[in-house]
């Protein structure tokens, strides 16, 4: 059975009701005093039970004024209860009040060996640490001044380092950790992830219910001094969300079921199906970038207008920008509907407008743009956010599910007449422990986005949908984006195309697939890194198009099909924005490495076993003369030809990639005859026509 290490009994504190001067003559005041007649009491906390067991962390949430930074003083030992009593087995080190236990005149340095004797270690103990106190700490160059010139961020960095670094067996921190910059505060709950690995006891107070819900095994709510305490984490969560602020800021709506739910508080959204919490506790926000810097819809002064079953509208102030947002939102037909407008009180520069929505970690898969793939897990080590897939301009929608029964698929969608719009999905760090759909809307320098008055900017769907409709709508999307031949079909991708044997509906290439790249000043740059729109038709032809973001070049492929040969012609036009020199671009195709025979004009060969040591790419070819095609085979497999109809310019290469792509390459190389570069100027500038041919029999010479 486990023992606790913080027991509290029945435990109640109260505070005499200080009077100003004027009311000193007053009820309750100086001449009541004078009579006997009792003072009144604020009772901070009523009658708290709780035991806390060894190596748990335990988090304790609550409006301002509810009692949390009393409790903790209470455990820490600052100050005693006014009834009942608390047991605490252990050292204790605590971080609750900016600057507590620091001598003003003494040094940074003077003060770790004051505050850690404090929290009862000896000098040679802090010896041992004191360098790595100071490195955590980020203020060695100030280490020796006087406290009393340092700021409050600097107080905040000395003291959480010393606290985390006196190897307490419980630690206690008070929300003082937002004082610090971003980079520390990361620091800190990085910190505070180790010491929770360590087995320490970890008593954590915070206004942040991300922060709560990652590190807490157990959650405490505080409401006028009384102690609330819904089992687990998520349902005390739940229960703050919904029952815990200003009457004004919340509502909730829920669909003609009752079955899928939505609690606005304060310019956040949580969603809830069967009464099961679906977003992670950071619910959803909006964020309004201006000077690189976000601002989140929380941040704000809200009220809910309009309140029906099925429907809000809430209006809030931003604290630290003059932009009042406006949100309606509805909820039918298992689907939230939000649509944001905003009002500007003077003209902003505003960059972007963007949604997150954060669901819990228990989401595991996607869909977006074409890819479907696993979220990494999230650990200890991260630190930042990390995006699970390239985002793409005008793409925008995705899909975020699981296996689990009780968390339905979802569908996200931002939709905005203005331009600009693309998503991103990936991981939050590792305190947040939440999976991330950030819904962008950029806003150029010349928008009507940025000037006074009223923007409307689109809507924001969320909707629960089955397993059946998501492969259902899967499939159609493919279908949009796939070029039916013979017995081959071409999928469409973000700057590739990747290649099916329609009779073994296995894919023929890998790797790197169909794309094109450039060397420029050195680097080079493939397609598959542009930002590349949702293809469309023209005429008989597939056209996709693509934009680098470093350098001043945009992409056009156009795409034809000729389905009686199986053969796929391509013409690959770039249009340049500014003089550049570009020295060398080819065409690629990455072939899977079942192919084991190639062919061109001038030579042939097989394609050798590649090496486990090969980490670079390996020209197999040895005459570099120009050549119309390159063509390759493999048992049981189609022949492929890369051709162009272009005389003289392109040398055709045979290319074992290395070990780890298990592929194989043939390669159409343009380099610039007698000249160093391509000098490219402004304009439209064709640099391939060529293409694709497939042959479905022994033989693989084409007749192109």
């Amino acid at each position: 059975m486990q023992e606790p290490i913080i027991e509290l009994k029945n435990v109640t504190k109260e505070y005499p009701v200080r009077k100003g001067f004027r009311d000193l003559r007053g009820q309750g005041g100086f001449l009541d005093w004078i009579r006997g007649k009792k003072t009144e009491n604020f009772r901070a906390l009523d009658n708290i039970n709780f035991d806390i067991y060894r190596g748990e962390t335990v988090g304790i949430i609550g409006k301002n004024g509810s009692g949390k930074s009393t409790l903790l003083k209470i455990i820490a030992g600052v100050t005693l209860p006014t009834a009942g009593r608390i047991i605490v087995y252990g050292r204790v080190a605590s971080l609750l009040e900016l600057g507590a236990g620091f001598h003003p005149l003494l040094t940074g340095r003077e003060n770790i060996y004051l505050n850690a004797g404090l929290l009862g270690m000896r000098k040679a103990q802090v010896n041992e640490v004191i360098e790595q106190i100071i490195d955590f700490s980020g203020i060695r160059e100030f280490i020796d001044q006087p406290v009393d010139t340092y700021s409050s961020g600097m107080y905040v960095r000395i003291g959480f380092a010393v606290a985390s670094f006196v190897n307490p067996e419980i630690f206690l921190v008070d929300e003082v950790l937002s004082v610090g910059d971003e980079e520390f505060q990361r620091k800190c709950r990085y910190r505070i992830g180790e010491l929770r690995e360590q087995g320490k006891t970890i008593v954590f107070v915070s206004h942040d219910l991300g922060t709560v819900n990652a590190l807490c095994n157990r959650v405490f709510l505080l409401d006028h001094g009384k102690l609330i305490d819904r089992d687990s984490v998520s349902a005390t969560i739940d229960f703050y969300l919904r029952q815990i602020g200003r009457a004004e800021g919340i509502h909730t709506i829920t669909d003609e079921t009752n079955n899928f739910e939505a609690i606005f508080s304060h310019g956040r959204i949580s969603l809830f199906h069967s009464k099961r919490e679906i977003t992670s506790p950071l619910g959803i926000e909006g964020i309004a970038v201006h000077l690189q810097q976000g601002h989140i819809s929380s941040m704000g002064d809200w009220t809910v207008t309009k309140r029906e079953k099925g429907t809000l509208l809430a209006r809030g102030s931003l604290y630290r920008l003059p932009l009042q947002w406006e949100w309606k939102t509805e909820i039918s037909n298992n689907t939230l509907c939000l649509y944001p407008s905003y009002t500007l009180l003077k003209e902003l520069p505003l960059q972007a407008l963007e949604f997150q929505i954060f669901l819990p970690e228990i989401y595991d898969r996607f869909f977006y743009a074409g890819n479907e793939g696993n979220f990494s897990p999230i650990l200890p080590g991260n630190l930042g956010w990390v995006t699970m897939t390239p985002p793409k301009m005008g793409e925008n929608s995705t899909f975020i599910f699981c296996e689990h029964d009780n968390y339905p698929f979802l569908k996200v969608e931002f939709q905005s007449e203005d331009p600009g719009i693309y998503i991103r999905i990936g991981n939050t760090d590792y305190i947040s422990r939440s999976r991330f759909i950030s819904c962008h809307l950029l806003i150029p320098e010349t928008s009507h986005l940025q000037k006074i008055g009223n923007h409307s900017i689109g809507i924001l769907k969320i909707s629960l949908v089955t397993k059946e409709e998501y492969n259902n709508w899967k499939f159609s999307w493919l279908q949009q984006r796939t070029i039916q031949l013979n017995f081959i079909e071409a999928r469409l991708r973000e700057g590739f195309i990747e290649f099916i044997d329609k009779n073994t509906m296995k894919p023929i290439t890998q790797s790197v697939h169909f794309h094109t790249q450039f060397r420029i000043q050195g680097m080079w740059v493939p397609s598959q890194i542009f930002l590349w729109r949702t293809p469309y038709h023209e005429g008989h032809s597939w056209i996709m198009e693509g934009e680098s973001q470093r350098f001043p070049i945009k992409l056009k492929w156009e795409l034809t099909p000729a389905s009686e040969i199986d053969c796929l012609h391509i013409k690959i036009g770039c249009e340049i924005k500014e003089e550049i020199n570009i020295e060398e671009y080819n065409v690629s195709l990455g072939l899977i490495y079942s192919y084991n025979q190639w062919e061109t004009s001038l030579e042939k060969g097989e394609f050798p076993a590649i090496p486990p040591q090969q980490e670079e790419y390996l020209h197999i070819n040895k005459d570099y003369t120009p050549s119309k095609y390159i063509c390759t085979t493999g048992i049981n497999l189609p022949a492929v030809c890369l051709f162009t109809n272009q005389e003289n310019l392109f040398r055709m290469s045979a290319i074992n990639p290395d070990f780890s792509s298990r592929a194989r390459i043939i390669q159409s190389i343009a380099t610039p005859e007698q000249k160093a570069v391509f000098h490219l100027k402004p304009g439209y500038h064709l640099i391939f026509d060529g293409g694709i041919q497939f042959q479905h029999v022994n033989t693989h010479k084409q007749d192109i």
